[in-house]
């Protein structure tokens, strides 16, 4: 049986012991920021209530209420007595709205629960799926610096990075269209993409560039690290060297501006519901619950309106304060500021 070399088991233990002290850093720089420690707690609240949505709503988000007081009509005012009648007009439930209801008579508190979950999934899945195409290309980008292979990556994010994120959205969207479309592939046969889907698509194409930028420019500084010389001399190769050190060391670069764009990509992604462009009816989202109470802003509906866009306010402004927490801690130009 093969035997683990001393000087290779104090490698792995000063590797180990140095990791461990950079989460104690980690931590002791976040945790002195309250403000970010509170977004934390907000996001926190907000994405149990998502998770929590089919159990928290009192309704589903489809049904169709009538009040119970025929003087009223929808919208209805938090706190109206509400009914939900069979085909044969019978009653078959009888609640509260407690925040009213909208245009059509769904309950606005079931809507905000799914609609936050709806909204929240497309947001993070956006960062997500930018942060990891943009992540890929600004490193490789870095790593062959002044190449071809540099210029044609960093020319084809230079065309999309000028654009307005909602105004290259809404033109991304008129080329994939809106709304559930099949497509007829030569191998994998017919494919239906979901509406979702393609508005994570569109937004996440509007992000790359930016995470492309930061992490070339993060690779860039790295690849002036010795530890790069001593690895070419021992013969590791580019994906090695790429993948295993260089990507792994500039992390943190990325995932700070990640926890920055979760909330505009929030923003983007209502924009465009709001617009009709994004989430269709009957589905719920944030957005589109804004789009609806439009035309009853002035007529004294407020309460149609002021939900949906609060929790979107106070849910960007969670992932904000987490954001500029994240950034603090984990970037060493911040942690003298502390």
């Amino acid at each position: 049986m093969g035997s683990v070399s001393p000087d290779s088991e104090a490698d792995q233990n000063k590797s180990t012991t140095a990791q461990r002290s950079l989460l104690q850093q980690f931590w002791k720089n976040y945790k002195n920021n309250y403000l970010s420690i509170a977004g934390g707690a907000i996001i926190l609240l907000l994405v149990l209530m998502a998770l929590l949505a089919p159990i928290l709503a009192p309704h589903s988000p489809y049904e169709q209420f009538e009040t119970s007081d025929d003087s009223k009509f929808h919208p209805a005012e938090p706190g109206t007595e509400i009914i939900l009648t069979n085909g044969d007009g019978d009653i078959v439930e009888q609640t509260t709205a407690y925040l009213g209801t909208d245009n059509v008579g769904r309950d606005i508190l079931s809507r905000l629960l799914y609609g936050l979950r709806t909204t929240l999934v497309i947001g993070l899945s956006v960062v997500i799926t930018s942060l990891v195409i943009g992540s890929l290309a600004g490193a490789i980008a870095g790593f062959y610096q002044d190449s071809w292979i540099d210029n044609a990556i960093m020319r084809v994010m230079d065309v999309i990075f000028p654009f307005p994120s909602i105004v290259l959205a809404i033109a991304l969207l008129g080329v994939v269209g809106i709304g559930e479309t099949t497509y007829s592939l030569p191998i994998l046969g017919t494919v239906a993409v979901p509406n979702t889907a393609k508005i994570i698509l569109v937004i996440s194409v509007v992000y790359i560039p930016r995470f492309a930028r930061v992490m070339r420019g993060a690779v860039v500084t790295e690849m002036e690290e010795d530890y790069i010389d001593a690895l070419r001399t021992i013969g590791a190769s580019d994906f090695r060297i790429l993948l295993s050190d260089v990507i792994v060391n500039t992390v943190p670069s990325v995932v700070i501006q990640g926890s920055l764009y979760v909330g505009t990509a929030l923003l983007a992604s209502a924009g465009l519901s709001f617009l009709g462009l994004g989430i269709q009816p009957p589905q719920a989202s944030l957005g589109l619950m804004l789009s609806n109470s439009r035309d009853y802003v002035y007529s004294g509906e407020w309460w149609f309106s002021v939900f949906p866009g609060l929790l979107i306010a106070i849910t960007i402004l969670g992932f904000n304060l987490l954001g500029d927490g994240l950034r603090d801690a984990l970037d060493p130009r911040y942690q003298g500021e502390q």
